[in-house]
């Protein structure tokens, strides 16, 4: 793996603490009487779906599969208990302004997708600053090597697979979409891409960050300190390669359709906005879910706050999407 740093658990620990306050995640204990008795109209808080109980009675779930040698580079499985058919693949990616998050905090809304008729692979992969850019996208693009020799053990088809994640997660996502469809840019990162143009379906992105040039100006709580820790730069922006980051310059004809999605109060919504603008210039199928002039104040990771409706809206419009995407004939 590239770039690669040590750095103590307990720094670690603390920047991704830095994270979730600036990001907009409460946490319960802190929330006045009066906040915890109104109703949720607008948060970056998670919350399953009310029938997840029901949900999870049908999904089968296999934990920490290591999918490559380089560190926390583990996976979960899950895929209905009564799959009869290949089921199409997801790989999902959690966002944590890459240095922090996990797949667990993600568990349970994969295991929705699932539940829905998929193979969701969760992954889990090391963080900055102990491992720098471009070592995140290295690992899911092995996990997608993975998931090629060994998804056909749970059901999976590897000839219909989708790629998502949120916030950073979406990024590197969205750049493992295009690492697959432009050969230039796997050129240009020195990698080979792990499945073709044809097996990739769809890209799933929420609330992400896709235009390096421009995202300083979304005033993102601390999205310098996220960049510079990612990059190993003072100043992301001087970074040798940052343009590799930026999905809107590499995206081609021949990226996958998309599912992309963010909150009329997020700062990075601008950045969703303008890749989906791109993506059409490009020809790609678009399928978007933007709030402007709404006022809803639907801020950062809205979609996973399911107890509200616009998070279960959203998620319904993205089980449309997949459905729609895996039956089509390529």
């Amino acid at each position: 793996m590239k770039r690669k740093r040590s750095v103590s658990k307990k720094i670690l620990a603390l920047l991704a603490a830095a994270f979730l306050a600036s990001a907009g995640f409460v946490l319960a204990s802190q929330l006045t009487e009066e906040q915890k008795a109104a109703p949720i109209i607008g948060s970056a808080i998670y919350s399953p779906p009310p029938n997840f109980a029901e949900v999870a009675s049908h999904v089968e779930v296999v934990k920490d599969i290591r999918y490559h040698a380089s560190d926390n580079a583990f996976m979960d499985l899950y895929y209905p208990a009564d799959a009869t058919g290949p089921l199409p693949v997801i790989l999902w990616i959690h966002g944590g302004g890459f240095i922090g998050g996990s797949k667990d905090s993600r568990q349970d809304y994969g295991m929705t997708l699932a539940n829905a008729g998929y193979l969701v692979a969760n992954i889990d992969y090391a963080l900055a600053p102990g491992q720098l850019y471009p070592g995140p996208v290295i690992q899911a693009n092995e996990a997608l090597k993975f998931l090629s020799e060994s998804a056909i053990q749970y059901g999976g088809d590897m000839e219909r697979i989708f790629v998502g994640g949120d916030s950073a997660g979406a990024q590197i996502a969205s750049q493992l979409a295009a690492l697959q469809t432009n050969p230039d840019l796997a050129e240009t990162m020195g990698l080979s891409s792990a499945v073709s143009p044809q097996q990739l379906r769809g890209a799933i992105l929420f609330c992400g960050l896709y235009d390096m040039a421009t995202v300083r100006e979304s005033g993102f709580p601390n999205i310098d300190f996220f960049l510079n820790a990612y990059t190993g730069a003072e100043s992301f922006e001087t970074f040798g390669n940052i343009h590799e980051m930026s999905t809107i310059q590499h995206v081609t004809p021949a990226y996958p359709d998309v599912f992309i999605s963010a909150g009329d109060a997020d700062p990075l919504e601008p950045q969703s906005v303008a890749l989906a603008d791109s993506l059409r210039i490009k020809g790609v199928d678009v399928t978007d879910v933007f709030f402007r002039g709404t006022d809803k104040n639907l801020k950062h990771e809205y979609q996973y706050a399911l107890d509200t409706n616009d998070g279960q809206e959203t998620l319904q419009k993205t089980l449309e999407f997949l459905l729609e995407k895996s039956q089509a004939q390529k």
